[in-house]
């Protein structure tokens, strides 16, 4: 199922197993300037559309990305996966796409703007 690493960049749209779940698509979030380890930060990709959970980003298939059917990327879901257990490079991600995705993960690990927590008075 391995890839080759130097086609893994941000932004890339890869088939991976993730532990106790189906092969699905996911899309490869971190930096690119950490290309030289043997792992990647990826946030899988489904095509059942919930709408009770809205820290998921909408994608529509297109030839560029690879997709098949009407998906949500799961910001809330984030897993760091070895190279070794990424499959194909199926498409890559546009950059309206991405920045939504970037936004979205910082409010998911608290770091971003709409975490919703207040700050502490000393």
């Amino acid at each position: 199922m391995a890839v080759a690493t130097a086609s893994i960049q941000r932004g890339t749209v890869v088939l991976v197993r993730l532990p106790r779940d189906k092969a699905r698509p996911a899309v490869v979030v971190h930096s690119d300037l950490l290309s030289e380890l043997s792992y990647a930060t990826v946030l899988p990709i489904a095509s059942e559309l919930r709408s009770d959970i809205s820290l998921r980003i909408d994608v529509t298939p297109t030839t560029e990305n690879g997709l098949r059917a009407p998906s949500r990327v799961m910001a809330d879901w984030p897993q760091t996966v070895r190279f070794s257990d990424i499959g194909e490079v199926i498409g890559r991600l546009d950059l309206a796409t991405m920045r939504a995705i970037t936004r979205q993960i910082a409010v998911v690990l608290g770091i971003g703007a709409g975490t919703g927590r207040r700050p502490r008075r000393s």
